[in-house]
């Protein structure tokens, strides 16, 4: 069967857990629930290495089954399927009240460069191309459930390649590839019909359908081959501290922020010039003092 996990009536990175079994979404039960199996859940979802239980009940209460309780993770853990838990049945607990809520921290670290302004990174975007030449070309892949999964190739065009090479730093599409052009996946499917218009910063900003059919296997895999060579890590110097980089069991997400990318020189370069500027404002500054004095 089919498995997923998803956060409902919050966020990406925040709210009442639900999952998908036997065909339908359901709870799952609070009891014996460690702050240690939230973060599981977190790191499941790739919200981070940390989560805390939301008390107050404040995502509203499932109308659904209650798939799963007494869920004991353990450090070695990265996905809530490795889990010991009791057996799956829909009714694991029959009061809604003991539903699981949680919030998860996030996995962005943020540096105070200036007063209100800070330095903000994290992890690349989960995406990548796999089976070409360079990180440039190649089969595409995007990190979903705590695996890579390809992308059907229903609907692929140079318009969602543009969005995979723009979020990659390889400059612009040459072209998209189907039929497993650099080779068939070995992972699952995640997303089929993206539709995006190629102006799009992200993959995740595209219209896309989450794959739960048998209408296309790893001989239809979508690839992409890109004009330029990969850049260095994205950094971004938001207004305010961004939300965390998550995906979504429906669709993967990316931070509704529009931060600025610099490259790692770019940005040491403007820490360092803006400290010559103050190195050159104090010594102009004494200049000045030595010159009155002397007159």
């Amino acid at each position: 069967d089919f498995l997923a996990l998803r956060l409902v009536n919050g966020s990406a990175c925040a709210g009442r857990v639900e999952v998908f079994y036997n065909g339908t979404w359901g709870s799952v039960c609070s009891n014996r629930m460690s702050q240690l199996t939230a973060g599981t859940m977190c790191k499941h979802l790739g919200c981070g290495e940390g989560g805390g239980i939301a008390k107050d009940f404040k995502y509203g209460r499932g109308s659904g089954p209650t798939w799963l309780d007494h869920i004991e993770c353990t450090e070695q853990h990265s996905s809530l399927w490795q889990c010991q838990s009791d057996p799956w049945h829909p009714r694991s607990c029959d009061n809604r009240a003991e539903e699981t809520h949680i919030t998860c921290f996030g996995n962005q670290k943020c540096i105070c460069i200036w007063p209100d302004m800070f330095l903000c990174f994290a992890d690349r975007e989960k995406l990548r191309v796999m089976g070409g030449e360079d990180e440039c070309s190649g089969r595409v892949e995007i990190w979903h459930q705590g695996s890579w999964g390809t992308i059907c190739d229903d609907t692929w065009d140079v318009a969602d390649a543009s969005v995979v090479c723009r979020q990659l730093g390889c400059g612009s599409a040459v072209s998209a590839l189907s039929e497993a052009a650099f080779g068939e996946g070995t992972g699952p499917i995640w997303l089929e019909k993206v539709h995006c218009k190629g102006t799009e910063l992200s993959l995740w900003d595209c219209p896309a359908k989450p794959f739960f059919g048998k209408n296309c296997d790893h001989k239809e895999d979508a690839a992409v081959n890109c004009s330029g060579a990969a850049e260095e890590q994205p950094f971004g110097i938001p207004d305010s501290l961004p939300v965390p980089l998550c995906f979504h069991s429906d669709r993967p997400r990316r931070p509704a922020t529009a931060s600025t990318r610099l490259s790692v020189p770019v940005i040491l370069c403007i820490i360092l010039g803006t400290l010559l500027c103050l190195v050159l404002a104090i010594l102009a500054g004494q200049i000045r003092r030595a010159r009155a004095q002397q007159r």
